[in-house]
Parts: C-alpha cells; structure tokens; sequence
C-alpha cells in the first residue's frame, strides 16, 4: 500500500476499501456534527448557516476521496474508472458501493 491515498492509480483490496470508506462516512458524519453543533450552541444560531457550509464541503470532499477510492478497488476488479460515474445516480451508489465491497478482485 505505497500509493497515495488521494489518487486513484493503484488497486486496493476489499478489507482496505471497505475501511476506508467507512472512515470517509465517520470523518463526514463527525465534523458534520461538530459544526452543526458549534455554531447553532454557541453562537446561538447567529452563525448557523457556516455549519451547514462545512457539513457541505467536508461531504464533497469525502465523495471525491471516496471516489479515487472507488476507482482502485474497480481496477482491482478489473473493470473500467467510468463506472464511478454511476455514484451521481441516487440508489445506484449504493449498490455500486456494495458491489465493490463484495466483489472478489482480479488476483482472487
């Protein structure tokens, strides 16, 4: 596991991908959270809408890591990046994301 965990060149194996995608969705649902609650509490909602903003970023930025993530386990399976595609299409993710975490790779 020598390649960056920002690319998307490399394989990863389905122990790897399906860890690191649940660290992606604790990461998002945390900070999510910590802002949510940070600035509705203390600054009595003046600022509310920020916590919102973050909860939006942190969110894309984790799917687009997601993603890269997604693409190294599709080449470890032996099929082509363009399926990541598919993870813009609401209740196909899902699968999709399911289907990678099962599916054995080329080298199993």
């Amino acid at each position: 596991m020598n390649e960056p965990f920002l690319s998307s060149e490399g394989r990863i194996s389905r122990p790897v991908y399906i860890v690191r995608i649940v660290l992606l969705a604790l990461l998002a649902a945390a900070i999510s959270k910590v802002a949510i609650d940070f600035f509705n509490e203390w600054h009595k909602g003046h600022y509310a809408p920020l916590g919102v903003f973050i909860s939006i970023v942190t969110g894309i930025v984790c799917v687009m890591t997601g993603m890269m993530q997604l693409i190294k386990r599709l080449h470890d399976m032996g099929k082509g990046p363009i399926l990541a595609v598919l993870l813009i299409i609401p209740g196909v993710n899902v699968l999709l994301l399911l289907y990678a975490a099962v599916a054995p790779g080329e080298k199993d």
